[in-house]
């Protein structure tokens, strides 16, 4: 079964399960359900529908306990069907308003004000990020006679630029070809992590072309990253590692160490955004280590020569109905504040 057979009671039941875990850390059980929603049917019926949501991999049975807590691919189900993004309170508006009124538009610096605010109002860890908007808009790749591989970049502005190598394999003119359709369908490419991001994936295809493609890759990832680095600003630490899924050590130390790091957390903010609505990364689609363990919600704003990112991280356990409309309405008004 999959989520186009959901029916309705399935449906409201996921709902209320990932609301309740999110508010209460815990399992939910099908009594919980059963007075929450007046329901007439009897807990018996509940617990196999939710056996049924277990089964299809939405849900979860922990230890011994007769309740359920939602898998990633629950939360996942929720975040893009189910939920409804909870509206804005005036004095959250005011706040985020008067936070970016404060923080000059042309800064080319992440701007405390701004992450201390989403910080607050998330009440979880708030990552800003501010980068040269350098962007891979045209890509050329040339069999040389003496068998190097030349690489041409079109930037941002006209800037061209090229990298040559000596490709293991002898590829011929058909797989470079094939290699360069590849990548143009990737442009634009605008940050280094997006360009990892894609290398990754290609990964698990073989063929001389996907070797072409990942060494392309890997080489503008290595230009975007040597053009600027990204100014980082990290706010709240102390909400998420207050989290009861940060408590015991073997979650805390790499949390702790991806904190102290920052570069991880800005590649995972980069390669997670977009535009307009706030885009949502949950647990192992962030990547291996801390993030696993961790949801982030980003968005990118570009506008006058630069790139922001905004963004918030917590468990997977988060309440996404607010954050996805705080971190939506802040990549709003930034928008605004471009034009």
């Amino acid at each position: 079964m999959n989520e186009s057979r959901l029916d309705e009671r399935h449906r409201r039941i996921l709902t209320f399960v990932v609301e309740r875990h999110v508010s209460r850390a815990g399992p939910v059980g099908s009594q919980a359900i059963r007075a929450a929603y007046h329901l007439s049917i009897s807990p018996a019926t509940i617990r196999s529908a939710m056996q049924q949501l277990e089964e299809m991999g939405y849900l979860d049975h922990p230890h011994t306990s007769a309740g359920r807590v939602p898998t990633e691919a629950g939360f996942r189900l929720y975040v893009d069907e189910l939920m409804k993004p909870e509206p804005l309170g005036s004095a959250v508006r005011r706040a985020v308003n008067e936070a970016l009124t404060a923080s000059p538009p042309e800064a080319e610096t992440a701007d405390p004000r701004v992450s201390g605010m989403l910080a607050r109002m998330a009440r979880q860890l708030a990552v800003v990020a501010v980068s040269g908007a350098r962007v891979i808009e045209g890509v050329d790749l040339v069999l040389l006679d003496d068998g190097l591989l030349l690489l041409a970049w079109r930037e941002t502005g006209g800037v061209v630029a090229t990298s040559s190598w000596m490709p293991a394999g002898a590829p011929g003119a058909a797989d470079v070809r094939r290699a360069e359709a590849a990548i143009r369908s990737l442009l634009p490419i605008r940050s280094a992590a997006e360009a990892m991001a894609h290398a990754a994936r290609a990964r698990r295809e073989p063929g001389v072309a996907v070797a072409l493609v990942i060494e392309a890759l890997d080489r503008t990832a290595a230009r975007l990253e040597s053009e600027g680095r990204t100014d980082v600003r990290i706010e709240g630490a102390d909400h998420i590692a207050s989290q009861p899924e940060f408590q015991s050590p073997d979650r805390l130390r790499p949390l702790v160490s991806l904190l102290a790091e920052r570069e991880p957390l800005a590649r995972a903010l980069e390669a997670g955004a977009g535009p307009g609505r706030a885009k949502v990364s949950i647990g192992s689609e962030n990547g291996p280590g801390a993030m696993r363990h961790c949801s982030l919600v980003a968005v990118r704003v570009e506008g006058r020569g630069m790139h922001r990112f905004v963004g918030v991280m917590g468990p997977v356990r988060m309440p996404y109905r607010r954050i996805v409309s705080l971190v939506t309405y802040v990549g709003e008004r930034l928008s605004e504040r471009e034009r």
